[in-house]
């Protein structure tokens, strides 16, 4: 599977390439730190999950989630909103425009791994139908 980080903290993204990468499932990991730069990759790295956080610099990340990634016809990622902004109402906003996961930075990043290895079972189920 193909990952595509979107988060505008170095110490983030580090932490997650790390955990990410110790997984079996995932084949790629490319980020970005903001949506700017997260944009083009959406059409020429076609990535399979999408971990973004909300607060990015320029055009937030549910901008990017609504107008983005969601307008996309060709590829349908995974979107996984990972942010420290839990408590402000963008939860039921970021399921609404797509996304599929919203955890908290402070305490999820131990069900990540889960969430990939779920994904990458499902993926396999559907091609062998």
């Amino acid at each position: 599977m193909k990952i595509l980080l979107i988060d505008d903290s170095e110490f983030i993204l580090q932490r997650l390439e790390l955990l990410l990468g110790e997984l079996e499932q995932v084949s790629e990991i490319r980020s970005a730190m903001s949506a700017e730069a997260g944009i083009p990759l959406l059409q020429v790295y076609k990535p399979d999950i999408i971990i973004l956080d909300i607060n990015l610099p320029g055009k937030n990340g549910l901008q990017m989630l609504k107008n983005d990634i969601r307008s996309l016809k060709n590829i349908h990622p995974l979107v996984i909103i990972f942010t420290n902004n839990t408590v402000s109402g963008y939860k039921a906003e970021c399921l609404q425009y797509g996304a599929d996961y919203f955890l908290d930075k402070a305490r999820d990043f131990h069900v990540i791994p889960s969430i990939i290895e779920k994904t990458s079972r499902e993926a396999r189920h559907v091609q062998q139908s």
